[in-house]
């Protein structure tokens, strides 16, 4: 007797979660930021898996049979995703043949097509490879291999000195923990389920798990630049209580100094990709003590102080170049998007790019 679809509190929750999951990758495509496609793929394969297993847990799998047999594809997308991203993270071009870490997905994805004709009424008597969703033991080695080409990929880089380097190779330690976590919560399923103590809580309980690991992973990517800007990581500056402060007032102003000697000599701030760290680097300070320097001498913080230089190149290039478009100019002189540079020169001139050259005309 099949039963009646229906939802209660918990299925109605990872509902809602599966939703969330759907609006994490449309903000991780919206940046358009190339970087993070592969996590907004690998968010939404999950969130996919979750989709089923919703449809599962409410019996609805029977009305709306597409989503069976899909969760093994997803599955086995995740581990080539994340290194993908990681590929990206440490700027290293992807191998010739990378396309094929997504064959074991591609072969899953055979037999999905054909339950999925066949549920569309087609009349399909030979699925190849039907029974290779079934194993999930070989989903969870294949995922497991990955963790660890993930954890040698970042040991490759685990002695770099650069101050980047080191806030990199630590964001990917947390990438990697929160994936095995994952495969954690998901072994543990399998193990769990031949018990007789496993009941329906404890499935909502792992995948709960599972999908905070997964969520978490989406929404570190989505604040990436946060990681990268000594933020993620920030710790809280103290004075030495035997140092005057008049002393620390004269270091901080030659450190300062050093810093917009650098900006204006260098034009750091011409890349679009600049961020704490690489400034702390080229500089040879720590992030912290940059962020120190930048917060008590400017009075703002590290984007502000460097969308002041950005802004004037702006405003060189909207007087010299007439015929030079908004994005090439702000592109040029290192915004990422319109919005950033309307909003940091509306908040200097009270006006927009377009209405700043418009009254240069007139004058």
């Amino acid at each position: 007797m099949q039963l009646q679809p229906s939802f209660d509190t918990w299925t109605a929750g990872f509902l809602i979660a599966v939703a969330m999951g759907f609006f994490l990758v449309t903000l991780l495509l919206s940046n358009r930021n190339k970087k993070t496609v592969p996590i907004a793929l690998f968010v939404l394969a999950f969130s996919l898996i979750l989709l089923q297993y919703v449809l599962y847990w409410t019996h609805y799998q029977f009305k709306y049979p597409f989503l069976i047999h899909f969760p093994s594809v997803c599955y086995y997308t995740t581990g080539p995703l994340l290194y993908w991203y990681f590929l990206n993270l440490y700027k290293l071009e992807k191998p010739k043949y990378f396309a094929l870490h997504f064959l074991p997905a591609l072969v899953c994805f055979i037999p999905y097509v054909c339950y999925l004709l066949k549920n569309l009424g087609l009349d399909i008597t030979y699925i190849p490879f039907r029974d290779l969703s079934s194993y999930y033991q070989l989903q969870v080695i294949h995922m497991v291999l990955y963790t660890l080409l993930l954890f040698q990929l970042r040991k490759r880089h685990k002695n770099e000195l650069l101050e980047f380097s080191s806030i990199r190779n630590r964001w990917a330690g947390v990438l990697v923990a929160l994936y095995a976590l994952f495969i954690g919560a998901l072994v543990s399923y399998y193990i769990s389920v031949n018990f007789t103590f496993f009941n329906a809580e404890w499935d909502y309980a792992i995948s709960i798990l599972m999908t905070l690991s997964i969520y978490t992973i989406g929404y570190f990517i989505f604040r990436e630049p946060k990681v990268f800007d000594g933020e993620f990581y920030a710790e809280i500056f103290l004075p030495n209580a035997s140092t005057s402060e008049s002393l620390e007032n004269r270091l901080l102003d030659e450190l300062y100094k050093k810093i917009t000697t650098h900006m204006v000599q260098n034009k750091p701030y011409f890349s679009n990709e600049l961020r704490l760290s690489n400034l702390a680097d080229q500089l040879g300070f720590s992030t912290h003590l940059l962020s120190k320097v930048i917060n008590q001498k400017f009075g703002d913080n590290f984007n502000n102080f460097v969308n002041q230089y950005r802004i004037e190149a702006a405003e060189i290039l909207l007087r010299e170049d007439p015929s030079a478009s908004i994005k090439t100019i702000y592109f040029d002189v290192g915004f990422n998007s319109k919005a950033a540079f309307y909003s940091a020169f509306k908040k200097k001139h009270a006006c927009t790019p377009l209405q700043y050259r418009q009254a240069l005309k007139r004058s």
